[in-house]
């Protein structure tokens, strides 16, 4: 098994399963049941208990694990329910890990193990197995736990397949999924990577401390995927399933996906990994207890890598600052991030959302389409562009969007030729000075470094367009500013703004009255042949903005 797959396996798993569990059951219950030789009635109740931590019931489930009474004996589980019990300072529990602690090294626990290079296939495979679920288990730790048997390993004909049972994910309060095993066949392709597919279950036991409990039914299964040794990941995968049914023991079913899927086509060549990563939704329908509905007939997130250095952002993601754990490293240097690939796109769509409540009303999203995407083909320039759109947004009783909420937008802005260097010496020094001293001291300085460092790369700032349709108004707006090192303001340009309903717009932000802004509506020409008002707008090379060619203000910052 490789991180890529259960990691993907996992995250499908916690995100779209209820956190539920079964009812309590009491202890002394289990106990009888244990005394008269009931081994499955015993385990049933203890098992519940155990997974919401209570430290008598794995102190008995390891002791059943132990001898092997209803169960198969297994010394590892038999250690790890122990473990638990005796990380809760229950003495029996703490007695008898030690106990187990002390016969696994007896029996084998000081072997030394071979090298890497004497290690055989199977054994290679087994093992970066058992490194990958440590490593797995050691991130999931923080909020929970993840538990699964003993592996085993068995060499076919044109494969290695790899069995890891009783697969269970453990919340932090409690809670937990219990996936049954996993099994992993694994082809050597070459000397670097190897092609693995998944045999995964069909249904997902799920179980919280609130009482509930239920199960997810997955009728379609696909987990396909390509491990890279030389980097130890996989960059190219598919994960799809299908007719996915969310059901709760005591409240029948609480919604249906038809389809989840995640895909990823990155390669590698000349030590750069360039390709598309996708993840999507479809035919998402879920109801709460309180008979809230939610639907989402299709969402797909794509990612799009050009040029990735990913030894550079493995060595990155490693660190303490990047990961988010404790520890004295800090985030890499922004110069790093934003040249660590020659391209970034990510790109977020949404059909068909609706969401509706008994008591708040109705929400529908027609269709939206968010992205942005940076590049820098030379590690030197970087191109930025922004794209939203959304179409019928609407809405009933407190659920219905408030009427300067935009129902209706399209929106594209690009920022092309912006030096990296000047960004990340300029930009971060003026807001370290903003942030220690409360102003920029070395302004006038600054802007002459920008004004002459921007018109020297050609820096263009373009809104192609802001097309944006509320209730109380509508808005028309185009500009495009150009660096310029001569303009006193630093950029030359212009645009276009048509509004309907402006009043409504500085009455909604109580600024009408503002001696500036009341000008400025007094200077809009009304549109021939439609409604609203208009605004030429223009940036001269004397740092005057114009609006319809007359002068409003200068926008040059530093003037005698």
């Amino acid at each position: 098994m490789k991180k890529a797959a259960l990691a993907a396996l996992l995250a499908t798993t916690v995100i779209f399963a209820p956190w539920r569990v079964a009812e309590a059951t009491n202890f002394l219950h289990g106990q009888r049941l244990y005394s008269l030789g009931d081994y499955p009635g015993a385990m049933i109740i203890w098992r519940d208990l155990a997974l919401r931590g209570d430290a008598r019931a794995q102190y008995s489930l390891a002791v059943m694990y132990q001898k092997g009474h209803g169960v198969t004996l297994d010394k590892v589980k038999a250690r790890e329910w122990a473990r638990r019990a005796a990380d809760q300072n229950y003495e029996p529990g703490r007695r008898l890990f030690e106990q187990l602690q002390a016969g696994a090294k007896i029996a084998g626990g000081n072997k030394p193990r071979k090298p890497a290079g004497q290690l055989s296939e199977l054994e290679r495979t087994k093992a970066a197995v058992e490194e990958l679920l440590a490593r797995i288990g050691g991130k999931i730790a923080r909020d929970g736990a993840l538990h699964h048997g003993q592996l085993q390993a068995e060499k076919l004909d044109d494969a290695i397949q790899i069995t890891i049972p009783d697969i269970m994910i453990q919340s932090s309060d409690g809670g937990a999924f219990e996936l049954g095993d996993v099994l992993a066949r694994v082809r050597h392709v070459d000397q670097r990577y190897d092609d693995i597919t998944l045999a995964l279950p069909g249904e997902i036991r799920f179980r919280n401390s609130d009482g509930t409990s239920g199960r997810i039914t997955i009728a379609n299964r696909l987990a396909n995927l390509r491990w890279d040794r030389r980097v130890e990941t996989s960059t190219e995968f598919e994960f799809r399933f299908g007719q996915i049914i969310f059901l709760s023991d005591d409240n029948g079913e609480l919604g249906r996906i038809a389809e989840i899927l995640a895909q990823a086509q990155v390669v590698e060549a000349q030590e750069l990994w360039t390709g598309p990563m996708a993840f999507s939704l479809t035919g998402l329908n879920m109801t709460n207890f309180e008979q809230a509905r939610l639907s989402v007939d299709s969402a797909r997130v794509d990612l799009d890598l050009r040029d990735l250095d990913l030894h550079a952002y493995a060595r990155n993601s490693a660190s303490p600052g990047w990961n988010g754990t404790a520890g004295t490293a800090a985030m890499p240097p922004l110069e790093t991030l934003l040249t660590m690939a020659s391209g970034l796109g990510l790109r977020t769509r949404i059909a068909g959302l609706s969401w509706q409540s008994p008591t708040q009303g109705a929400f529908q999203l027609a269709a939206a389409d968010y992205g942005v995407s940076l590049s820098s083909p030379d590690r030197k320039l970087l191109n930025l562009t922004l794209t939203a759109r959304h179409d019928g947004l609407s809405g009933t009783g407190s659920a219905a969007p408030e009427a300067m909420v935009p129902r209706k937008m399209n929106v594209a802005l690009n920022l092309s030729n912006l030096p990296i260097d000047t960004l990340v010496s300029v930009g971060v020094a003026a807001a370290v000075e903003v942030m220690l001293l409360g102003q920029v001291t070395s302004g006038q300085e600054v802007f002459n470094r920008l004004r002459r460092e921007l018109s020297a790369a050609a820096t263009v700032l373009r809104l192609k367009r802001a097309d944006v349709a509320a209730q109380d108004y509508n808005i028309a707006f185009d500009f495009t500013l150009r660096a310029d090192g001569a303009a006193k303001a630093g950029v030359v340009g212009g645009g276009n703004l048509r509004i309907t309903d402006l009043k409504n717009i500085l009455d909604a932000f109580g600024i009408g009255e503002q001696p500036p802004l009341a000008a400025l509506s007094k200077m809009g020409r009304p549109v021939t042949g439609g409604p609203g008002v208009s605004f030429a707008i223009a940036v001269r090379p004397d740092g005057q903005l114009t609006i319809n060619g007359d002068a409003f203000t200068s926008l040059a910052p530093f003037q005698k």
